[in-house]
């Protein structure tokens, strides 16, 4: 074998490795921050560890515009005049959870400052509907509440209250 002929490329330079490491480290960074800006705006589908059913307690425990809120199961129940109301406490624009304001009487999302009347309706902010609401029953004097599959609404109806 010739000398010559035998290694005919050039060795990569010190200074061309580092800018090439730079430019790969680029990229990596830029590609997280992309896919992390889209994971934040697409809110996730999944329901989380709670009861999907559960007893919120005996209707007479409730009193008129008291809104009773269940950690656990990220619902707010709220009696009513005319009956009950189960909403979910997750704000259907990004799925934080929102809070009751009690001296304001609305509940307010921390995300976005998003504001909800006492029966869930949007009254400020980005959210596209309103709180979803729960089926929810009465069953031996008993609040029963599904949280398996959320009712989603446009706005409030008066057939949406459980009467009991």
């Amino acid at each position: 074998m010739d000398p010559k002929t035998m290694n005919t490329e050039k060795p990569i330079s010190r200074r061309k490795l580092i800018v090439y490491a730079w430019i790969g480290a680029a990229v990596v960074v830029t590609g997280e921050l992309i896919v992390g800006s889209f994971a934040f705006l697409w809110p996730k589908k999944t329901q989380g560890k709670g009861e999907k059913v559960f007893v919120a307690g005996k209707v007479g425990d409730f009193k008129v515009g008291e809104i009773i809120y269940f950690r656990k199961e990220k619902t707010f129940i709220k009696k009513l005049e005319e009956g009950f109301l189960a909403f979910s406490a997750v704000c259907p624009h990004l799925n934080c959870i929102v809070n009751w304001n009690e001296m304001l009487k609305k509940f307010e999302c921390p995300c976005h400052g998003a504001t909800f009347d006492p029966r869930g309706q949007v009254l400020v902010g980005p959210p596209p509907r309103p709180l979803d609401l729960y089926k929810l029953r009465i069953i031996d004097e008993k609040l029963v509440v599904d949280t398996a599959s959320p009712i989603i609404r446009k706005n409030f109806d008066p057939s949406q209250v459980v009467t009991g």
